[in-house]
């Protein structure tokens, strides 16, 4: 009995230097970037709610546009056909690229994707949406020119 409780406690002294080992021994893993969220301010655009945003994790920037209804609207109010393009540029620099999409907002909120893509730091980059009139299909836009401002943008410092 004292034989197999000597086994017992060897056998778990083993298994704790063991696994103090497996902890000890695993390499460190690089801590991921934090994402910082930058957007214009809302303003109503062709009477919709319309930002141009920029994510920045590390080197990484992805630029998109939320476009929505400033309110509830009550039926029967007909959809707002319109076309939605988010394009990305470094100030002073090349064209990252852009992204469109046709949209028909009523009571609803549409995120629409530009780029992603990486870029140096010390860069700013301009996040841009810019709307079109309807009406909505294959590439939307295209209507009757709109009056007043029809984009929005914001400049973000990229810095890692």
């Amino acid at each position: 009995m004292n034989q197999i409780a000597k086994r017992g406690l060897a056998f778990l002294a083993a298994g704790t230097v063991v696994a103090g080992g497996l902890a000890t021994a695993a390499p460190a893993s690089a801590a991921t970037p934090a994402t910082t969220t930058t957007c214009s301010t809302s303003g109503p655009i062709q009477g919709l709610n319309v930002k141009a945003c920029a994510d920045v994790t590390g080197d990484r920037v992805r630029v998109y546009g939320i476009v929505g209804a400033l309110g509830i609207s009550e039926p029967p109010v007909n959809p707002r056909d319109i076309g939605a393009e988010v394009s990305g540029a470094i100030v002073g620099g090349p064209f990252l690229g852009s992204g469109h999409r046709a949209l028909s907002i009523w009571n609803n909120v549409f995120t629409v994707e530009g780029v992603t893509t990486t870029v140096a730091s010390g860069s700013t980059v301009r996040a841009t949406v810019t709307i079109t009139p309807g009406p909505a299909g294959p590439g939307g836009g295209g209507g009757t020119p709109l009056p007043g401002p029809t984009s929005v943008s914001v400049d973000v410092p990229v810095v890692y």
